[in-house]
């Protein structure tokens, strides 16, 4: 069994890519898009990037409401970007890839999405880098991931090493602010999506 957690997310992903926007296992995490992309729409953009951006599920009801938008999304999982492309077509520029190394130039992105996948990033300080490094010096970033109290968090990262799925860590909300702060963002709003999840929202602090 592979052992390395960027081949353990690619895997548990690919398998998962076929049915995901149906299947009940990801329901819960479905019914917090309206709010996170009402919190986007909320913010003054051209260009956005979505990391970890799956079926493109996001990207699509983004487009839908703001046409004039150009999307671009990046996954680790062929198969995540093979369901995107069908769904977004020619609209966005959908790329296999890492989140530690974006395919993309400095300062590229009015906006950047982190949705749901961040606790599957081995290296979270080079990722954090890497969102700064691509967003404007005005740029914005919307992060979303499980969140629990800090006895059943613990208890969680304790039973990481028996999954299979490519986890790595669930973060404090301390944590996320010093990541955060540690490459120039400010944190302008956190808040919780539902009883397992919050939305961090991030601007850049200087250019």
């Amino acid at each position: 069994m592979p052992n390395d957690k960027k081949e353990l997310s690619n895997i548990a992903f690919s398998k998962d890519a076929a049915d995901y926007d149906l299947s009940r296992r990801y329901s819960s995490l479905r019914k917090s898009y309206p709010k996170i992309v009402a919190e986007a729409l909320g913010q003054p953009f051209k260009t956005i990037l979505d990391i970890g951006c799956g079926t493109g599920a996001l990207l699509r009801m983004i487009q839908e409401q703001r046409k004039s938008v150009k999307l671009f999304g990046v996954d680790i999982s062929e198969e995540m970007i093979r369901v995107a492309q069908a769904k977004l077509g020619s609209t966005a520029d959908l790329r296999v890839s890492e989140s530690e190394k974006l395919p993309f130039k400095s300062g590229s992105f009015d906006l950047v999405l982190c949705t749901f996948s961040f606790h599957h990033h081995p290296n979270p300080t080079t990722v954090f880098k890497e969102i700064r490094r691509v967003l404007s010096p005005t740029g914005g970033l919307i992060m979303a991931d499980p969140l629990a109290p800090t006895p059943i968090r613990q208890v969680m990262n304790m039973l990481i090493p028996f999954m299979n799925d490519g986890t790595v860590h669930y973060y404090s909300r301390k944590e996320m602010f010093g990541l955060a702060e540690s490459v120039g963002l400010t944190v302008s709003k956190w808040t919780k999506l539902n009883w397992h999840s919050y939305m961090m929202v991030a601007k850049s602090r200087f250019p």
